[in-house]
């Protein structure tokens, strides 16, 4: 089928990004600048094809048209379907299949939804702060966040909800370099520098794997595999989401793709599936994670261990019981910097905050440096 030019706000929606990385993937290669605005790209064996840069381009539509056939025909695809693979080449995605034999009620699309955004909400909120349960209002980073993920079109058959997170910009990293002098903080490693748009996925899919492991050290007879996996973004918040979504179906299959113009270590589709007879596993994690002891207004004498810019998160060695803990704490900017400061002259800090025990990990929230 062609792609007609009528469908000009859908050829819009193709970003110059999406453009280019499939390309490129494909076997295309940019070889010279064409005019202010665009690149030759070539291939062996393929036709030369001249790609935007931009999208502020009068005839921009006419020219993803285009491109989309001549990708099409190379291809042997058809061009409806690679247009909307196109729309969505700069952003992952989040599948959420229900099973059932007929029509869903209303009711029950209104929680799958609701869940979905729960489920979403839970994971980004653990990449700033790792809690056993979240109460009141996100963060302003999560809220902006979730205000761009869009709900696409549901496919036909059973239920299906197709979630599309904000694009996630291409890497440049490849075209910067370090200024001289510029070092890593507590070890950053690459995943913590990446974009939230690509975190966000990311510990999405820890959260659910951590949250599919624990069930099964559960039924194995661990006894704090929901707390432990904490860590990883699993929250009471997360498990409500997941048993309000799966206990309606006979089985729940969420799985995650990654945008092609930001390969991951991984472009491969990772899933998951939850089971009906499951939710009440989820129900219980997530009362029990809500019922978790918090010891409030403690006061900490400790050292600084490590620090991780992302979500200024300190790592603390806290005096406690007659001997020493680490302790996590996420600190507000100012505090964040004295932190800095007082890790390069190995000195001591008294914080005061609410320490929450997480499995073998204990957190100190609402932190405050006191001296």
């Amino acid at each position: 089928m062609s792609v007609r030019l009528h469908d000009a706000n859908s050829l819009r929606a193709v970003s110059p990004a999406s453009l280019s990385a499939y390309a490129r993937l494909n076997g295309w290669e940019k070889t010279e600048p064409y005019g202010a605005h665009s690149d030759v790209y070539a291939a062996v064996g393929l036709p030369e094809v001249i790609l935007p840069r931009t999208q502020r381009i009068g005839d921009y539509a006419e020219v993803t048209a285009r491109l989309i056939r001549t990708f099409a025909q190379t291809a042997a695809v058809d061009e409806s379907d690679l247009l909307r693979e196109l729309r969505t080449a700069d952003r992952d995605a989040i599948r959420i299949h229900a099973s059932c034999d007929d029509a869903v009620t209303i009711d029950h699309g209104l929680i799958l939804i609701s869940g979905a955004k729960d489920m979403i909400a839970s994971a980004t909120r653990s990449l700033f702060e790792p809690r056993a349960a979240y109460k009141g209002r996100p963060a302003k980073e999560v809220l902006e966040y979730l205000r761009r993920v869009r709900l696409a079109d549901m496919a036909q058959g059973s239920f299906s909800v197709l979630l599309l997170p904000p694009a996630v910009p291409p890497a440049v990293d490849h075209v910067l370099e370090r200024l001289p002098g510029e070092g890593r903080i507590g070890g950053i490693n690459e995943a913590e520098e990446e974009p939230i748009e690509r975190q966000a996925t990311r510990r999405l899919a820890d959260a659910l794997g951590a949250t599919r492991q624990a069930m099964a050290e559960t039924i194995g007879g661990e006894s704090d595999a929901f707390g432990n996996a904490i860590s990883k973004g699993m929250s009471a918040n997360l498990c409500q989401a997941l048993a309000a979504m799966t206990a309606p179906f006979e089985t729940l299959d969420l799985s995650l793709t990654w945008a092609l113009t930001r390969p991951a270590h991984t472009n491969q589709e990772i899933r998951f599936a939850f089971a009906k007879e499951e939710s009440c596993i989820l129900q219980e994690a997530a009362r029990a994670l809500r019922k978790r002891r918090v010891q409030a207004d403690v006061r900490l004498t400790a050292s600084v261990e490590g620090l991780k810019r992302k979500g200024r998160e300190v790592t603390l060695a806290a005096h406690m019981d007659g001997g020493s803990r680490l302790v996590v704490a996420h600190m507000t900017p100012a505090d964040y910097e004295r932190a800095i400061d007082i890790h390069k002259r190995s000195a001591k800090v008294e914080l005061t905050g609410d320490l929450e025990l997480l499995g073998r990990r204990t957190s100190l929230l609402n932190p405050r440096i006191v001296v």
